[in-house]
């Protein structure tokens, strides 16, 4: 018998909707915007990995009104204008499935409703249809043939509907759910139904009797409030059942054989994925049957039987004498690149099981792998530590880890490809070697998990085939050869060699001993935190009750909505409405502290428990248990200002200001014997702020060694500055910063507790008293406009493509980027610059001291108790001195045996 047919009917735009509104706002390097083909395109990858349809057509939307808008001239009419932002990604949809080569079928003065129903009940039930959409409307197709495949929330998350789903989740068949909208209506398309029937009151009635006809058959049995309702609603109830009916009866243009996915172009849309930036998902393609282009260097037999093939160029070096003769060939080169492989992810855990280098050898490219041991590798020190070979390579962080557990140390490093993309494209999602040699090689490279498998089967690199990993090594240090090639040029025409080569290559060193040090954690004090924190949560999920008047599951957003906009009645106007009702978002409970003391116990229960699952709970279980020591990685590629970021566990965001964040804090101890010596610039941004915009006040404040706050207050409010209070300090503060970084009055309202009027006014004086504060802000937005990027002190770039959209809200986002990046990113910087000048001395004269956190402007050292106080002022005195501002530098040192109980250091 020949395969059944199984055809997905994509509802474009649902999907594209419900992702535009799920995903945080994404963009290209280059600022065209993607959270809505993102979250499309992985919901399509998703249904063709996981569905496996045979065929498959994407229905469309066609501007303009439909036949319902004709019938009900309030049809959708609640609904604002797409966003410019959302508009442009609609032909980006468009343009990616027709790169799939999937039909795209449309109709003037119709929905993509209406032609997914027409499909679903005009083809043969032989046929399996699985309806993909975003919208709850299209249940009312499902039957035994037809199933919907909808979101449940965010843009990939879904449950599967057939005949049985939808009575167990409505208690009546999918057919009646036009009778049902009919009584309920429908808010997100602004169908009425009948006042004062809810959805509790429609389902019973429709599960009870029916259809609409025959619900009105039985008015007499119904409850008197319920009679006077259907009474009233009567001609609404059968207008809004038409409008949520979805035809079936059109009129297509559809072809069957002209919807088979086989045979798509892999080119086409790999191509595609490189222009959005998609990296992820390149290793996600279905198979095609077109084989015009190869999907890589390699033969491939089929998606899942890999055949690897080890091009000419590529050699496989085991005896001992060949390894010998390799050395001395690399030994005469300038530079080579270089990649290690560890028998699983883990440099710190796992051990070295081969390396892999790539050079030009008389003028072509070559590249070599060469299996080791942790301890064969010895063999090779000389030339991994040759000053006169430069090391290339990509993300030699972990390389240089892993040689450091042979007691290796990888130098020079003089390039590094994922920080070369990171210099060159800061606001790049990723910078990863397969991303790069797709997008600036056009090259796919060999996935992992072709060698090793995936979830539970995967297995060890060690137990690969020799010949297949020594292609997959092999092929890495030769796209970090090419990536060299490539990004250089670049990096000198664009003028960014000083921030690549003076701060983030020097970095790499610094940052992976930072990661082999680790930082000691007290497992025990969080224990005891744990249950105090417990107990806290507990008492306040019972005041959250008492406030709602019923308990519930304070962690459920469908529950916690039901509560508060439709128990408590909380107004709901200035709350954003998503999807599924009115956000419970943390921004969007902060709009309504004011309006009931429920929201204020949310807010600290939402803290608590963040905190809890984060750090409290979940520390402990990240410690190696030889060392009782915690392994954070520092990430240099990732945050577009410069900054550092940790993950795996993020130490960053632990808050240092709050009472349980400094009790997290007092859990990182140092070894006995030992004192943690913390280094902290007083004030950075502000004192570069003062430089940059030589604004006389501030430059005279920090002269004066003045608090910059207080003395704020002072000129803001025009008070003596002995009168400054602790709110009025807290609120100069507030703007401090918040005017920097683009603050606007509504924020600082909502921040500071002043009416919006009292925010506007203290504003207006503020850039008044800040004159330079102002013209440095309005020249850095004017010169971003006509070069299209800002640069820090060091030349360090951020391009703003959307300096000039003609989205205003786009345009005001590029703009506050425009003028807190040089203040941020120098700041960033300086404190590199910091730690690589500290690591040398550290180096040189204290090789007992190990560097062990950096968060924001701190650096923590651990040292040992009896040079704590010779060290302590020669951090103090490195830090102060990395750089000559027209204000004081100032470091604030403090000593302890834990990051909280610290002490200002008095010589």
């Amino acid at each position: 018998m020949p395969p059944r047919i199984k055809l997905a009917l994509i509802d474009a735009h649902a999907l594209i909707h419900r992702a535009y509104h799920a995903l945080p706002p994404m963009s290209t390097s280059a600022g065209v915007p993607t959270q809505a083909v993102y979250g499309f395109t992985a919901m399509l990858l998703k249904v063709l990995t996981t569905i496996k349809p045979t065929h498959v057509v994407a229905a469309f939307d066609v501007k303009g009104p439909t036949f319902r808008h004709h019938a009900f001239a309030d049809y959708k009419a609640h609904r604002p204008a797409a966003a410019d932002d959302l508009v442009v990604q609609f032909d980006l949809v468009r343009q990616l499935v027709q790169a799939f080569n999937i039909p795209i079928i449309e109709k003037q003065g119709f929905e993509a409703d209406d032609i997914i129903g027409t499909l679903a009940r005009g083809l043969p039930p032989t046929i399996k249809k699985i309806i993909v959409t975003g919208d709850m409307d299209a249940l009312q197709l499902v039957n035994e043939s037809t199933s919907v495949l909808t979101l449940k929330r965010g843009a990939t998350d879904t449950v599967m509907y057939n005949p049985a789903a939808v009575r167990e989740r409505f208690g009546f068949a999918p057919t009646l759910l036009p009778d049902y909208k009919g009584l309920r209506g429908d808010p997100s398309d602004n169908i009425p139904g009948v006042t004062g029937i809810g959805e509790k009151t429609a389902q019973t009635l429709v599960s009870q009797w029916g259809r609409l006809e025959e619900i009105y058959q039985h008015f007499d049995e119904l409850s008197p409030g319920v009679r006077s309702k259907l009474e009233a609603g009567r001609t609404m109830a059968w207008q809004s059942r038409e409008l949520a009916t979805i035809r079936c009866d059109l009129e297509l243009d559809f072809s069957l054989p002209a919807a088979q996915l086989s045979d798509y172009d892999v080119r086409a849309v790999e191509k595609l994925f490189v222009q959005l930036e998609f990296r992820s998902f390149l290793q996600r393609l279905p198979h095609s049957t077109r084989t015009t282009q190869p999907r890589t260097l390699f033969a491939k037999a089929a998606a899942d039987a890999p055949t690897i093939t080890m091009p000419d160029h590529y050699h496989l070096v085991v005896e001992e004498k060949e390894q010998e003769k390799l050395r001395a060939t690399l030994s005469r080169q300038a530079i080579i690149a270089f990649d290690t492989e560890t028998d699983r992810l883990g440099a710190r855990q796992y051990p070295i099981v081969g390396m892999s280098f790539a050079a030009r050898e008389r003028g072509k490219l070559q590249a070599w792998y060469v299996p080791v041991t942790p301890v064969s590798v010895a063999a090779w020190r000389d030339l991994l530590e040759n000053p006169r070979v430069g090391k290339a390579g990509h993300n030699l962080k972990y390389d240089y880890k892993v040689l450091r557990q042979s007691g290796i140390r990888l130098a020079p490093i003089v390039f590094d490809s994922m920080l070369a993309s990171y210099v060159l494209h800061p606001d790049a999602r990723q910078h990863n070697l397969d991303w790069l040699a797709a997008q600036e090689l056009q090259h796919r490279t060999i996935p992992i998990t072709d060698l090793i498998g995936q979830g539970k089967n995967q297995k060890n690199v060690s137990a690969v085939p020799l010949t297949d990993l020594a292609t997959y090594a092999a092929e890495d240090a030769e796209v970090a050869w090419r990536l060299y090639e490539v990004f250089s040029p670049q990096i000198k025409e664009q003028g960014l060699g000083r921030v690549f080569t003076e701060l983030e290559l020097p970095l790499i060193a610094v940052l992976a001993e930072m990661e082999l040090a680790g930082v000691k954690l007290d497992s025990m004090v969080l224990k005891t935190m744990g249950k105090k924190v417990q107990a806290r949560l507990t008492a306040l999920r019972k005041k959250i009750w008492r406030a709602a008047g019923e308990e519930f599951n304070v962690n459920s957003t469908q529950q916690l909505r039901r509560i508060l906009y439709e128990k408590l009645l909380i107004p709901t106007e200035r709350v954003t409405r998503t999807q599924t009702g009115h956000s419970t978002a943390a921004a969007e409970l902060e709009k309504l502290r004011a309006l009931h003391p429920i929201i204020a116990l949310l807010e600290e229960y939402r803290e608590l428990a963040k905190l809890h699952n984060t750090y409290i709970e979940t520390l402990p279980k990240l410690v190696d248990k030889k060392t009782q020591r915690l392994y954070t990685s520092f990430n240099q590629a990732v945050a577009a200002t410069g900054r550092l970021s940790s993950s795996d566990p993020n130490l960053q965001n632990i808050p240092a200001r709050t009472e349980l964040g400094q009790e997290i804090r007092a859990a990182f101890v140092a070894e006995a014997g030992y004192q943690l010596v913390k280094a902290d610039y007083s004030q950075l941004e502000l004192r570069l702020a003062a430089h940059i915009s030589q604004d006389e006040k501030m430059l005279e404040a920090f002269r004066a060694g003045q608090d910059i706050h207080s003395a704020t207050a002072a000129w803001v409010y025009g008070i003596p500055l002995t009168q400054v209070t602790a709110r009025a300090r807290r609120e100069a503060k507030t703007l401090n910063f918040g005017v920097l970084y683009g603050m606007g009055a509504k924020k600082f309202a909502q921040t500071s507790g002043l009416s919006l009027e009292q925010a506007r006014s203290f504003i207006e004086r503020y850039k008044e008293q800040y004159r330079g504060i102002t013209r440095l802000i309005t020249e850095t937005v004017a010169a971003a406009q006509q070069l299209g990027y800002v640069e820090t002190a060091m030349g360090r770039r951020r391009y703003l493509p959307e300096i000039n959209a003609q989205s205003p809200m786009l345009r005001a986002q590029a703009e506050r980027m425009a003028f807190n990046f040089p203040i941020q990113g120098t700041a960033a910087d300086i404190l590199k610059q910091a730690m690589i000048t500290l690591s040398a001395v550290i180096e040189r004269q204290y090789p007992t001291v190990r560097m062990v956190l950096t968060v924001h402007d701190e650096l923590v050292s651990e040292v040992p108790a009896d040079i704590v106080a010779q060290f302590a002022p020669e951090m103090q005195r490195i830090m102060e001195r990395v750089v000559t501002l027209d204000v004081p530098l100032l470091v604030d040192v403090a000593v302890g045996n834990n990051w909280r109980d610290t002490k200002l250091f008095a010589p």
